[in-house]
């Protein structure tokens, strides 16, 4: 397409905010772009025009978001489908305008193709002189939101960052645009407890030199990255990175040297942190975003010797099933990408899952681990390792006996007697 044609087509395109938002009606189906690149001023004149929608539904994945959707008075207009929560939920949840959706983040592509949406709201770059608009901050499911909904809406930014990788898109795949500039959605790295702090040491010890990893995102995921300062020629393959992944770069400790694909590149779908991080990968070769259909596809993964996943949970039970999204009757996270990396790191040559949480929640009054975990997330036979601040349980080809003995030794001891005694009520 020529420069007169692209640059035409773009100027038509362009609306602002109010006149975007109302080709949106009730009971129409909204994706709103993942994470930290969900477009916050096509979301804001979403709400502030709410009077006239009815029971109009938002997919959502949320990180960094501030959840403005959520808020009481968008309970009868609203109906949020999330595949993600957030405690930012948890008022719309218990209002029962909010609903959990658990999709694999490597399936949602698929889902998308089975039920089409009526919009999509994203964020978008500038267009280049080719007419090349870059997502940014996260390419995760963009492009099948762009081919599957019926009306894309771009939020025009120029404090995007222009990231290497699979983040492009035409100007005439865009239907309308809205420009507004300002500063990305952030999440700050938080100060480590001292359990996590403990917990990251015996993480990095079951981290060889030259394995490629996947972290999750959060207090916990941060503390094990900072663990790993003493390591040699890592490489990362993960859903999300961080700030601390730069710290882990400009270090030397992360390279991606060894990786048989992606050989000398940092691979994720989403950056997930400040200000620091977006600069950092603004034109950076070595850091390359994808498509989930890449960055979370087994296949792929087992292709990359080595690999390490390593996720969070909320409990785990004794034969080493893993709760990773549900808090009673709330959901606080999600499935994610957790099995799909859990498979990967299992087909990987010399690869192994890890599972880490601190023994206790609820300020010390809760064991983590327990008799039997009350949502599954993640299934016994494919976690290798569980890690609390009490030590490393070792799973894999351990008998039922075996795993319980293993889990029971790195439970908080104020519990400990408590699991035991539970254990032998069924045992005996």
């Amino acid at each position: 397409m020529t420069l007169s044609n692209w640059l035409s087509e773009y100027t038509r395109r362009q609306l602002r905010a109010d006149e975007a938002i109302s080709v949106i009606q009730s009971h129409d189906r909204v994706f709103l772009a993942p994470f930290c690149n969900e477009p916050q001023t096509l979301v804001e004149e979403l709400v502030r025009q709410k009077d006239r929608f009815e029971e109009t539904v938002l997919y959502t994945l949320n990180i960094g978001s501030p959840c403005l959707y959520a808020e009481p008075e968008c309970q009868s207009h609203f109906i949020i489908h999330s595949f993600l929560h957030s405690a930012k939920l948890q008022k719309a949840h218990s209002h029962n305008f909010c609903e959990y959706l658990p999709v694999n983040l490597s399936q949602i592509p698929i889902w998308l193709e089975e039920n089409p949406v009526d919009a999509a709201l994203i964020q978008v770059t500038p267009p280049d002189e080719h007419g090349s608009c870059h997502l940014g901050i996260s390419v995760d499911i963009i492009h099948s939101l762009i081919k599957h909904a019926k009306v894309v809406i771009a939020q025009v930014n120029e404090m995007l960052p222009i990231t290497n990788g699979d983040g492009t898109v035409n100007v005439c795949e865009i239907d309308y645009f809205v420009l507004s500039n300002r500063p990305m959605l952030e999440v700050q790295s938080a100060e480590g407890r001292k359990e996590e702090i403990i917990i990251g040491k015996y993480v990095a010890e079951l981290i060889p030199n030259q394995a490629t990893i996947q972290v999750g995102v959060g207090r916990l995921a941060d503390r094990i990255l900072s663990s790993l300062e003493g390591k040699n020629h890592l490489g990362i393959h993960s859903g999300s990175i961080t700030d601390k992944v730069v710290d882990l770069i400009e270090s030397g400790v992360v390279t991606n040297a060894y990786k048989e694909i992606d050989q000398n590149e940092t691979i994720c779908t989403t950056l997930t942190g400040t200000k620091r991080l977006y600069d950092f990968a603004h034109h950076n070769e070595a850091i390359q975003l994808k498509g989930v259909e890449y960055t979370h596809n087994p296949a792929v993964i087992a292709q990359i010797s080595q690999f390490c996943s390593i996720n969070s949970a909320l409990e785990v039970d004794l034969l080493g099933n893993v709760n990773a999204e549900q808090v009673g009757k709330y959901p606080v996270g999600g499935v994610g990408g957790q099995m799909d990396f859990i498979i990967g790191s299992r087909l990987s040559k010399g690869g192994r899952s890890i599972i880490a949480l601190p023994s206790t929640a609820r300020g010390g009054t809760e064991s983590r681990i327990k008799l039997t975990a009350s949502s599954i997330t993640s299934v016994k036979s494919e976690i290798d390792f569980v890690v609390t601040e009490y030590g490393i349980a070792s799973l894999f080809g351990k008998t039922v006996k075996e795993r319980c003995t293993e889990l029971l030794a790195i439970v908080h001891p104020a519990f400990k007697e408590d699991l035991q005694w539970q254990l032998n009520q069924i045992v005996s």
